[in-house]
Order: C-alpha cells, then structure tokens, then sequence
C-alpha cells in the first residue's frame, strides 16, 4: 500500500466519523447538557408569570386607571392599548407553555424559537420596568442556555480533503 492510499484511506475514515457525529442524536438532558425537565420548569413558570401582566392590564382595565410602562414615563390610559398590552402579555406566556413542551419533545428549531421569544420578553419586561426586571434576568439565563445549545448543535466548518 502506497503513501497516497494510505493517506486517503485515513481521510476517508475521518470523513465517515465526522459524519456519523454530525448525524449523530440529540445530546439533550446528558451531563453535558442543560436537563430538558429543568428548563422546561423553568420556562413554564416563566410562562405563568406573563400572566402576572395579563392581570395588572385587565385590572386597569376594569378600574378604568392608566397602566405605567417605562418606569413610569409612559402612561397607557387608552382601553384599546391597555386590552392590546394584556394580550400581548397572554401570547408571549402561552408560547412560553408551548416551548416548555417542545423542549422536552425535543422539537426541531426550539433553541431559535426560545431566542425570539426570550427577545420578544425582554423587549415587553423592559415596557414594564420596574415592576418586570425579574423577568429581564430570567429571560437573559433562556436566551443564553438556547444559544449555547444551538452552537452545540451546528455541525463544525466542513472539512475538504487535499
């Protein structure tokens, strides 16, 4: 056997391992890897929280008070923008709840939904500063947890055989 087959031969072996790894199966819930069931607990308590906005909106609603948003520079006194606020609040715990169940389905694509909806959150918990700054750190901890499982997750550059 020739230096040359033997080098393509290797090669060849490589490339067949870097496949298998590619195609290899979730890690999810491995030593390694954030526990599906923890953050699943987490993103539905996260979920159930929103609701907490729901109900400061249809309070103010039916009180007929204006809601304060930004840290109280903001103040929402029209019925329409305060029933739009609620449900807003309502959406964004319910896609919580839903991602909580795709995390532990292990759904295709749930790190990116999680990155939008911890986005889409932190924009509305800082609407609601002072009363949401919780909300901003835990959806801080979900943002970074689906990006570090994305990376994990993205096959390396790929490789040319010379």
């Amino acid at each position: 056997m020739t230096a040359l087959d033997q080098r393509r031969r290797e090669e060849t072996r490589t490339a067949a391992i870097t496949r298998q790894l590619s195609r290899a199966p979730s890690r999810l819930g491995r030593a390694d890897r954030t526990p599906p069931i923890a953050m699943a607990i987490l993103l539905v308590a996260h979920g159930l929280a929103h609701f907490v906005g729901v109900m400061a909106a249809f309070d103010a609603f039916e009180a007929n008070e204006p809601l304060e948003y930004l840290g109280g520079t903001w103040m929402v006194g029209n019925d329409l923008l305060i029933g739009l606020l609620g449900m807003l609040w309502a959406t964004l715990g319910l896609a919580f709840v839903f991602a909580a169940v795709a995390v532990v389905t292990e759904f295709r694509g749930w790190e990116r939904s999680l990155i939008m909806l911890g986005t889409l959150s932190t924009a509305l918990c800082v609407l609601a500063l002072w009363a949401a700054w919780i909300g901003i750190i835990v959806n801080a901890v979900i943002v970074t947890v689906a990006l570090v499982s994305s990376n994990e997750r993205m096959p390396g550059p790929p490789r040319v055989a010379v």
